[in-house]
């Protein structure tokens, strides 16, 4: 007898153990599962663009897709940047304990303005999801999410909002923050969260009015299965700095933002002579390329 219990106790064990398995989703990951922002390589293998003509994921796009400011008439976009610093210890950009190397999302319109830019995650099923952010000041955001592929960003249900508003708090004051066990989050629409064994979405959005870096995300799943990583691929136009000027392997439309999310300049060209402008930084938009570029 004490055998046959013994033996089902292992069973019953090993079975737990089954049911406990986690996937990293990601396969650039650290010893913790992280997928960090730090090289051009993972960021052209997992983040894209989105379907910003529909306001939708694009179901042929990156794992995570990017997504502009939903500010009409310019749509300021959120880009990646392997080199960007954030910010550390007391919200100072490069101080102790930060991080380089994030997705920079668009600001919002003003403070507690769900309206920012953002990301979306393409994923099979959902265990567990963190990310890893950083500001200057205090950060307010919202995580949304949908079961259907085809809904448009608007209609996503809300899993949780963190606002500098009455009732409500910002996701962190300023510095470099780790927000996890953002699965456990409840949807009040129908009651779900992002933990799911069927695919989901979840979608990232700034109420900030200045940028939020997304230095790394940690998502694991219960099954070994993914969506759309493929190798590394070039997009399909390239931005080439010579100076001051833009130059495009092939003529397409050019947006430059300046830091603020504002359209600056715009042109269907091969080339754009930035010299005239202000000094400081600036967005450069391609066809699917993004790329910053420092006017001195």
């Amino acid at each position: 007898m004490k055998k046959i219990i013994s033996t089902l106790f292992l069973g019953l064990a090993c079975t737990i153990g089954v049911q406990a398995q986690e996937y990293n989703l990601f396969y650039d990951v650290d010893a913790d599962g992280w997928l960090w922002f730090d090289s051009q390589e993972k960021i052209d293998k997992y983040v894209g663009l989105c379907n910003e003509a529909d306001n939708k994921i694009d179901p042929n796009g990156k794992i995570i897709q990017m997504v502009p400011a939903d500010i009409a008439p310019d749509y300021p976009p959120t880009y990646a940047d392997p080199f960007w610093e954030g910010a550390g210890e007391g919200g100072e950009i490069g101080a102790e304990g930060f991080r380089t190397g994030a997705i920079i999302t668009a600001a919002s319109s003003a403070i507690g303005n769900p309206n920012g830019g953002g990301f979306v995650v393409l994923m099979p099923s959902c265990s567990s999801f963190s990310i890893c952010l950083s500001r200057e000041g205090q950060t307010c955001v919202r995580m949304m999410a949908s079961k259907d592929i085809n809904t448009v960003f608007t209609n996503y249900d809300v899993i949780s909002a963190k606002y500098a508003l009455p009732g409500f708090s910002p996701l962190f004051r300023s510095g470099i923050f780790t927000w996890k066990n953002i699965e456990t989050l409840t949807n009040n629409n129908g009651g779900y969260s992002l933990k799911s064994n069927e695919p989901i979405y979840a979608y990232f959005q700034s109420a900030t009015a200045d940028p939020i870096y997304i230095h790394g995300i940690r998502v694991t799943t219960p099954t070994n299965s993914t969506v759309n990583i493929k190798e590394t691929v070039a997009p399909k136009s390239r931005i080439f700095f010579e100076g001051n000027r833009v130059v495009l392997n092939e003529a397409t439309d050019i947006k430059v933002y300046n830091a603020n999310g504002l359209l600056m300049n715009a042109a269907h060209t091969d080339r754009m002579d930035l010299s005239n402008m202000p000094k400081g930084i600036y967005i450069v938009k391609a066809g699917d390329a993004i790329r910053k570029l420092a006017v001195q």
